[in-house]
């Protein structure tokens, strides 16, 4: 019996867009922790975090590059693959994408501004950056995979406070489907993971009263731990899941 078709392997050089934040770290661990020789990541303000996490990856034995990057700057972006690749010596056959931002302001308080920076941040910043990434591995030839973490907000949120949030993750959610498409005939898969509430530091100022109507509502009782979606990830960037494509895996505990 051939034991290997049965196990899902990562390998490696993995890049991981906001690898310095709370899912985005998780992620690179996880990453790191199934096999992935090499790891790119880039991070917005906070540099000391990001030289944290290099210096455990190097730890490990394996190969970092980090930088800051305006995921939205077409050309600066395609700029950073390519110091990426030739700070590792290999091409990117996996990456994540685990960006975004939610002001939360109360509806009416809501201004164009603020939408706009959403929609830059959570939707302009994906396309631009899957579509490079996507279009590098189709010019070298590479057989990869991209997984972006979308969110249950983009499916079952009705709650005015996140209104340009959900929007753009909806946007996401669809976006999946059309970059898989796009990549589909050069064996590239594109899946999204929705995660429900998560502990992360974007979740820490909910006010108490809120957490709790919401906790009630997730069927296991509680928040997931970040790792619990970094696990995710990997998965449908690894070998088992050499048959998935197009797809938004929810992973919410149960929510109703």
């Amino acid at each position: 019996m051939d034991k290997s078709k049965y196990i899902s392997k990562v390998s490696g050089h993995a890049l991981v867009l906001g690898g310095s934040g709370g899912i985005g770290a998780e992620v690179v661990r996880a990453l790191a922790a199934n096999g992935v020789s090499a790891i790119s990541f880039t991070y917005n303000n906070n540099k000391a975090a990001a030289d944290e996490l290099a210096k455990e990856l190097s730890a490990l034995g394996i190969k970092t590059f980090s930088a800051k990057v305006n995921l939205s700057d077409d050309a600066p972006f395609r700029m950073f693959l390519e110091k990426a690749v030739a700070a590792i010596g290999e091409e990117i056959n996996i990456a994540a994408h685990s960006v975004g931002i939610s002001p939360d302001t109360p509806f009416d308080d809501q201004t164009a501004d603020e939408w706009r920076e959403v929609m830059e941040v959570n939707a302009v910043g994906m396309f631009i950056s899957t579509r490079a990434i996507g279009n590098r591995m189709k010019e070298k030839g590479v057989r990869g995979s991209i997984v972006i973490v979308t969110s249950t907000n983009g499916i079952n949120s009705q709650d005015p406070l996140s209104a340009p949030y959900d929007f753009s993750k909806a946007g996401q959610v669809l976006y999946v489907r059309n970059l898989a498409e796009h990549c589909s005939k050069d064996n590239i898969r594109v899946n999204g993971i929705a995660p429900g509430w998560i502990n992360t530091k974007m979740n820490d100022t909910l006010p108490s009263e809120y957490r709790e109507g919401e906790t009630a509502k997730i069927w296991f009782g509680r928040f997931a731990e970040p790792a619990e979606v970094a696990s995710v990830v990997v998965f449908l960037a690894g070998s088992g899941a050499s048959f998935i494509t197009g797809q938004n895996i929810i992973v919410d505990g149960g929510y109703r």
